[in-house]
């Protein structure tokens, strides 16, 4: 079995989840293939996955099978030394004239981007990067403040970093189980029926 997932929300899936998987179906060989949200639908698209966890937006084709499971809130980094990192909650209007870091590629660009344009915001997005840890590095080194979902940070633990949630707008993603049109075979598809149950589960 073959499971797609973007690395944001590996910490919804392990340890636990494989290890109920396993004892499940001890037999079944299952294979996680950690993918950027554009590249986890084409690869579902092209059935090389049986199915996956990612982010819903416009970019999600008509044809796929979308169960939503949580929405994952948008959230700033941000040097503890910075003015800003005192607030909990962040008015994005408070970023105007600041340097932003954010990944490069991506649907979280595209949602960014839209807000952004939608509400007449002036961000300038100085830092385009395609890992995590250069995010973090150019907040460490107080080149930028960092833009990207909360699931990101549930294992930050960095005393130079500080999370405060963006709103005035909020900002969400939906965060949701995908899965190509196609059958699954009986063994694949009771996988997904328990996975899926597991998910909404540890989210209820």
């Amino acid at each position: 079995m073959r499971i797609g997932l973007v690395p944001s929300v590996s910490s919804l899936l392990f340890p636990l989840l494989p290890q109920t998987l396993a004892e499940a179906f001890p037999r079944l060989r299952i294979e996680f293939h950690d993918q950027t949200n554009d590249a986890l639908i084409q690869a579902l698209l092209r059935g090389e996955i049986d199915f996956g966890i990612g982010a819903i937006d416009s970019s999600v084709p008509a044809e796929l099978l979308v169960y939503p499971l949580r929405e994952d809130p948008f959230v700033a980094v941000l040097h503890r030394d910075d003015p800003l990192a005192a607030q909990a909650h962040l008015p994005w209007k408070q970023l105007v004239g600041r340097d932003i870091a954010v990944f490069s590629k991506g649907n979280i660009q595209r949602l960014v981007a839209a807000l952004v344009e939608s509400h007449r915001l002036t961000l300038t997005t100085r830092y385009q990067v395609d890992y995590i840890e250069t995010l973090y590095g150019l907040v460490r080194s107080r080149l930028a403040v960092a833009i990207l979902p909360a699931l990101y940070t549930t294992h930050l633990q960095d005393p130079a970093l500080q999370v405060a949630q963006l709103q005035q707008p909020a900002l969400t993603r939906t965060v949701a189980l995908m899965r190509g049109p196609q059958a699954l075979p009986p063994l694949i598809e009771a996988c997904f029926s328990l996975l899926q149950g597991e998910l909404r589960r540890a989210d209820a």
